[in-house]
């Protein structure tokens, strides 16, 4: 069988054995009349239906076969070399990224850790400086509170002192001038009551004088009505 022809119906086979003895069967005539179909002419190998191309042509040929094939393969080899060399390029560009960003996220937590670290050292030295200056502030203040108080207790002192000086001078002062207005005025009251004396007796002197004055001048009619009176008196 040749492409689906038995070889042996064909003009020239020998024939093929029988199934007793094994001798050559002669084709039939039917089979003859398939050699002039122009599908059996094309199959190659076969001596009536073989149209032989020259040897050029058919070098032409094989020589396009291999060339289109070395095409092709150069074309699958070339698509897949660039297939590879994207899948490469496209796997250097993700692992280039994922590294960069592996690289920025390990250098964004060293930064963030190197900044927490910064920032607790900082706290702590000012927590130091702040307890440090705190102190020293204490004692300066402490300080300056006992010079200040003490300062303050000397100037207290040595005014109580100038104030009692003051205070006595000025106290003794006053009784002096306080005697001497006493004693003064003492003097003044005196002579006043002296004065009033005086005067009261002038005044009581005046007035005996005055009333004597006028029992004299009065006198012959009191003494009448004054004699009447009591006897008025005497007798009611």
């Amino acid at each position: 069988m040749d492409n689906g022809i038995d070889l042996n119906d064909l003009p020239g086979a020998r024939g093929r054995g029988r199934a007793g003895n094994g001798g050559p069967v002669k084709p039939k005539d039917v089979i003859h009349a398939r050699v002039h179909r122009p599908e059996i002419r094309r199959i190659p190998h076969l001596p009536e239906a073989w149209n032989r191309p020259p040897r050029f042509a058919s070098f032409l040929r094989s020589a396009g076969e291999y060339l289109g094939m070395v095409l092709k393969f150069t074309l699958l080899l070339t698509l897949g070399g660039a297939a590879v060399a994207a899948i490469l390029f496209g796997g250097y560009l993700i692992i280039e990224a994922v590294v960069s960003w592996v690289v920025n996220a390990a250098a964004a937590l060293v930064d963030w850790i190197l900044s927490g670290l910064q920032n607790l050292a900082r706290a702590a030295v000012e927590f130091v400086a702040g307890l440090v200056v705190g102190a020293v502030q204490f004692v300066v203040d402490a300080i300056v509170w006992v010079a200040v108080s003490i300062v303050e207790g000397v100037v207290d002192i040595v005014l109580f002192l100038i104030d009692s000086f003051i205070e006595f001078w000025v106290g003794l002062f006053t009784f002096v001038i306080n005697g001497i207005v006493a004693i003064i005025e003492g003097i003044l009251d005196v002579i006043f009551a002296i004065i009033e004396y005086i005067l009261a007796l002038l005044i009581a002197a005046l007035m005996v004088a005055v009333v004597a004055a006028l029992l004299a001048l009065f006198s012959p009619i009191i003494i009448p009505l004054a004699i009447l009176y009591y006897a008025y008196i005497s007798i009611f």
